[in-house]
């Protein structure tokens, strides 16, 4: 067996004194407008949550507080020539003997300390909650090779789960998280106990043309919001990450205040008025900037714009049982109705608030639906 090392997110000294420096030269550009929403960020915001950067916000107590989860790296062989991948991850074990092995996903701007404000509950719960920084963010590798897709980060995450003895695990996943999950289900079914996720995202109606589908007001929202605010008015992210990833990262990595505000931006308008403190701001930030954001860029540009996610393939039914949390400001929320039609669906709960990161905002809310879901799943 390959060798599983303890971990510990340790930043040199001297990438924290640089990043001081940047913070006291950073160049603010003024508002030119009264009206923010359609421009993006305010520079008055900016300007104060880089003074408490400079002045209170402290790295080495996040990193202790976050160093309190378990975690681990490894190495992972993949196929098709990719070669073998480090692979950086948290491992908190329930302290029950019956505890059953859930895999959490990540996507962006995320990270795998998302799921921290859910980690002690669902430990005495009964489940071992596994986190892994997916390939590219945070503290694990990503390869040089082209064609490193959804499916082959789907095999990463599979193989983790064996080397940890998880023959058969739960999965949960939000943003990436919820297409790689897709991807977990498609293609290892035999080790799939059952998928959740809190978001669902389809190319359009699985229906022909003349079936009416049932969809309710929370829906029909839910679909406004998707295919009009987000996928005309909010998605030049996508593209810019997409078409040009090295090129957004050269500017991402060289300015930790432009990486905040290209991260507070989407945090913001993704979630459901979720007071996020200056504090979290940083350290979400943090996540991306010290390791580097432009391989976390790259799953944009190997899946949108390389087509599996448009593919025949990634629309296969899903035999597994699955669960969906529905939250009103979530980016993607397929109707009931349609998910029927594209996987095995055992659970669907639509909640009156919360956005994009429900298990940051809303995580008593997603918790109770995970540990509802698993145990009728389970038959516990």
């Amino acid at each position: 067996m390959a060798s599983i090392a303890p971990f510990k997110i340790g930043i040199p000294e001297e990438e924290l004194s640089l990043l001081q420096q940047k913070l006291k030269l950073a160049r603010i550009a003024p508002s030119y407008t009264d009206w923010r929403d359609e421009n993006g960020l305010d520079s008055t915001f900016i300007r104060n949550i880089v003074d408490y950067w400079r002045t209170e916000y402290d790295w080495r107590s996040e990193e202790a507080e976050i160093n309190k989860i378990p975690q681990f790296m490894t190495q992972i062989e993949v196929s098709d020539g990719f070669g073998s991948l480090d692979v950086h991850f948290a491992h908190s074990q329930s302290s029950k003997q019956d505890a059953v092995p859930l895999i959490f996903i990540h996507g962006w701007p995320g990270s795998f300390i998302e799921v921290s404000k859910g980690l002690k509950r669902l430990n005495d719960e009964g489940f071992h909650v596994v986190a892994p920084s997916l390939p590219g963010y945070g503290f694990s590798g990503y390869p040089k090779k082209k064609g490193f897709d959804l499916r082959k980060v789907a095999e990463v995450l599979q193989k983790l789960m064996l080397r940890l003895g998880y023959e058969k695990f739960l999965v949960q996943g939000g943003d990436w998280g919820s297409h790689i999950s897709r991807c977990i289900g498609i293609l290892y079914p035999e080790n799939t106990l059952a998928i959740h996720t809190n978001m669902f995202e389809m190319p359009g109606s699985p229906f022909d043309p003349d079936e009416q589908p049932e969809v309710n007001g929370f829906e029909k929202a839910a679909l406004e919001r998707h295919f009009t605010w987000f996928r005309q008015t909010n998605h030049g992210y996508g593209a810019i990450q997409g078409q040009r990833p090295a090129t957004l990262g050269f500017a991402m990595h060289d300015s930790p205040v432009g990486m905040l505000a290209w991260m507070y931006d989407k945090l913001v308008v993704w979630s459901d008025e979720y007071p996020w403190t200056p504090k979290e701001i940083i350290t979400w930030t943090l996540m991306h900037y010290f390791p580097g954001p432009t391989t976390g860029f790259m799953m944009y540009h190997e899946n949108t714009y390389e087509g599996l996610m448009k593919s025949k393939w990634f629309n296969e039914y899903i035999k597994v049982p699955y669960g969906i949390s529905a939250f009103p400001r979530e980016l993607a929320v397929m109707p009931r109705s349609w998910a029927q039609k594209q996987v095995n669906l055992k659970f669907y709960r639509q909640h009156p608030r919360g956005g994009h990161f429900a298990m940051h905002e809303k995580t008593e809310e997603l918790v109770s639906d995970l540990i509802e879901f698993y145990r009728s799943v389970l038959g516990r």
